[in-house]
């Protein structure tokens, strides 16, 4: 069951240890390599998509969008995960850490009542992936209050 979310960079995933009661979430550019992992985490999913949200659609950035399919493979993961007995969290990561590992962790912490394993600062998420996450799942997650998550 998942009881514990953390999100953090591609460069600290890789440097990460692993263990096998962690899940991870992977994200990676859609024009960069995946990243390696160490094969001691639990299951993991790898998904390639930018890092873009309506802003940076609306000025015209361009590359791979989190779509509703993307959504339904991260919904499909955790629903497999929470019943795993020998998981007890998700490690999700993207390049920096900050934006599109911090929407999924969110929609965990939310969807799922993990408790962030450690504070960290959260100064933007995805809105875009946050939302598509909400729409596929059909329910809506609060946002954090403030700078830092806390572990509860």
């Amino acid at each position: 069951m998942i009881r514990h979310v953390d999100f953090v960079s591609a460069v600290l995933a890789e440097r990460h240890p692993g263990d096998s009661a962690w899940a991870v979430i992977s994200i990676s550019d859609s024009d960069s390599s995946p990243t390696r992992l160490s094969p001691t985490f639990g299951r993991v999913l790898r998904l390639a998509f930018d890092d873009l949200d309506g802003e940076a659609l609306a000025n015209g950035g361009e590359g791979v969008v989190f779509t509703a399919a993307m959504a339904e493979l991260v919904l499909q993961f955790l629903r497999g995960a929470n019943q795993a007995p020998n998981l007890e969290g998700v490690l999700v990561h993207c390049e920096a850490g900050r934006s599109r590992s911090a929407a999924i962790a969110i929609f965990i912490a939310g969807a799922l009542g993990a408790a962030f394993s450690h504070e960290r600062r959260v100064d933007g998420w995805n809105e875009l992936v946050l939302q598509q996450l909400e729409r596929s799942a059909g329910l809506r997650v609060p946002r954090p209050s403030g700078m830092l998550t806390s572990t509860t």
